[in-house]
């Protein structure tokens, strides 16, 4: 279904503006029509929309766990253009999809569904394989054999499909597109399978355990077999008895060297578990689990749930004993050192705090979670300039990160920086979908600025730029 949005999307700029077959030719059946380069672009704008109107999760160090278990699959994928976008979305519904251009979303729920790395890993994996078989641009080139009726009803039913208003986009497919939608549907099956297949080959080839797909379909079938109203990701890929059988089967046949499942996908799935299942997850509950409980992984589980829960609840002396206790087992996992830092600084020791992650980034330079941890310690201990600075390396490295601009927005506004301040909250409106009002920023930035010509052209270009976006896809 996340295909037949962009299909919509692009088929609709195709028909108003009659795009012709003049289009580079990459050497596939469907290049004419839509070359790679315009997929990349035709997902950045999809992406900037589906920001504009869902959720998104900030949490660096989950941010940084998705985006590199994505690159570890991708290198043993098909896809060929791995300039990848990995959006997390602040919705406990189980749900991931992929985008022409490399795209990823994964609901937080994924993360509460997926019992292992390997269900998890099946799931992103079978994502991959949409993108390397290039569905999208197939799609398109079948398209072509269909009338656009009532194009833009379809589109804003599938933006709502996109944004989990599941019944009211079904609602306006039904009504507006019922015969189109049924031809996408049934070419999307065959994708289906063909995305099981070449998945189930990636997920082995990263060395993860490829039963990890079938257990996947299967927890999700039986769970939700019953159901009147099954997950969104259910809806847009049907999971059926046979399709759990040709999982498995495949998994079977495939001889893969696996390696050992890391706990940081525990620790992760543990962190969204305290966000979304409060009532049955809370302190109590990890306290017994950590007296009863014999095996190590859970103890470690469980330490890291009631620090986080403790800090949570600003008994931070407490969380510390959890937290030094952490880190006694395993002193170079940075999640936990990220953890001990936070609380550190919360019990009054800042400077060891700051001193500890300043250590940790002449080992792990730029490290995105380790930088971001230590701009907000530092603009909670006044240190704005200092924030900046770390903020500005993180925005180049990361120059899609709406959550990294806000943030230096902030911090440039506190620091007296004011055209800096409105460049920032610009590339951060910008990529919120708010293409219009990021340029009133630059203006704003651009009054300031008149006496310095370097910055100034330097903001005329980005103008120009951003005001480009606006024709690349016309709706």
């Amino acid at each position: 279904m996340r295909y037949i949005l962009a299909f919509a999307i692009y088929t609709l700029s195709l028909y108003s503006h009659s795009a012709s077959n003049d289009l580079p030719s990459l050497g596939d059946a469907t290049s004419g029509l839509i070359s790679i380069q315009q997929e990349h672009i035709l997902g950045r704008s999809w992406l900037r929309n589906l920001r504009k109107q869902t959720d998104t999760l900030h949490i660096p160090v989950l941010t940084e766990f998705s985006e590199n278990l994505i690159y570890r699959l991708a290198s043993h994928s098909q896809v060929s253009d791995r300039r990848f976008e990995i959006v997390l979305l602040d919705n406990k519904q189980l749900n991931a999809f992929a985008v022409p251009g490399g795209v990823i979303g994964i609901n937080a729920g994924l993360f509460l569904h997926a019992k292992t790395e390997a269900q998890f890993a099946a799931v992103l994996a079978h994502e991959l394989a949409h993108l390397s078989q290039r569905h999208f641009a197939r799609q398109v080139e079948e398209g072509r054999k269909q009338a656009p009726i009532a194009m833009a009803t379809l589109l804003g039913s599938i933006m709502l499909l996109a944004t989990n208003n599941t019944e009211a986009g079904f609602a306006g497919l039904m009504t507006s597109q019922a015969a189109a939608t049924q031809w996408a549907l049934s070419y999307s099956r065959d994708w289906e399978r063909e995305a099981d297949r070449i998945g189930i080959h990636t997920l082995a080839g990263a060395h993860f355990d490829p039963q990890g797909m079938p257990d996947m379909f299967r927890q999700m079938y039986d769970a939700h077999k019953y159901s009147q109203r099954p997950p969104e990701f259910l809806l847009t890929h049907p999971v059926t008895e046979n399709r759990v059988s040709d999982a498995a089967g495949r998994a079977e046949n495939i001889k893969s060297d696996v390696i050992e499942e890391d706990i940081e996908y525990q620790l992760m799935r543990t962190r969204l578990q305290l966000r979304y299942l409060k009532q049955s997850h809370n302190l109590a509950y990890y306290q017994d689990q950590l007296r009863q409980n014999k095996d190590k992984t859970q103890k470690i589980l469980s330490q890291y749930a009631i620090a986080l829960l403790l800090m949570e609840q600003k008994k931070y002396r407490q969380a510390l004993v959890q937290s030094n206790a952490l880190i006694l087992q395993d002193k170079q996992r940075i999640s936990f050192q990220i953890l001990n830092a936070q609380i550190l600084f919360k019990v009054g020791k800042k400077q060891q705090s700051l001193a500890q992650l300043e250590e940790l980034l002449k080992f792990n330079p730029d490290n995105h979670p380790l930088s971001m941890t230590y701009a907000d310690l530092l603009i909670e201990n006044n240190q704005h300039h200092k924030a900046a600075t770390e903020l500005r390396r993180q925005a180049q490295i990361r120059k899609t990160d709406p959550n990294v601009w806000q943030k230096l927005s902030e911090v440039e506004g506190k620091s007296g920086n004011t055209v800096a301040l409105y460049q920032a909250r610009a590339e951060y409106l910008f990529l919120r979908g708010q293409t219009d009002k990021a340029l009133n920023q630059l203006e704003s930035a651009l009054k300031l600025s008149q006496e310095n010509y370097l910055v100034s052209a330097r903001i005329e270009q980005r103008a120009r730029e951003i005001s480009a976006t606006k024709e690349e896809i016309k709706i």
